[in-house]
């Protein structure tokens, strides 16, 4: 009987330098230490970025994002995602598709709710509903 090694897993967050006025409710220094401290060997890593989708952010991506590891990208809504981290994930040579990539949208919510969502992200749950 074989058993399959658990794809490793990396968290990524892209903080929009804190301008969206969609993410003012996202204490993100608490909401990464929540990370690191509950679901942090459950990671290989977790980085915080101003802004993935500029070229900064591309380059980082480009030097960071590698196959095999499950990257969770807690940003803004997941069709923007989609379109705005396209170029990070290309000049990385890793796809972007379910293997390699996990959207997770903090629009609109608050830490606990997007800690919430990092979480069942980690171990494989699908998100539960919020109210």
């Amino acid at each position: 009987m074989t058993t399959e090694t658990p794809k490793k897993k990396a968290v990524l967050f892209c903080t929009c330098s804190g301008a969206c006025p969609s993410m003012t409710k996202i204490d993100f220094w608490k909401l990464a230490e929540r990370v690191r401290l509950e679901l942090g060997d459950q990671i290989e890593f977790m980085a915080l970025h101003p802004r993935l989708c500029e070229p900064d952010g591309e380059r980082f991506m480009a030097n960071t994002v590698k196959d095999g590891i499950l990257f969770i990208t807690p940003a803004c809504k997941e069709m923007k995602q989609q379109k705005l981290l396209r170029d990070g994930f290309e000049k990385s040579g890793v796809p972007m598709d379910d293997a390699h990539w996990k959207p997770i949208s903090m629009a609109m919510l608050d830490t606990d709710t997007v800690f919430e969502k990092i979480k069942a992200a980690v171990e494989g749950r699908a998100e539960e509903t919020t109210a």
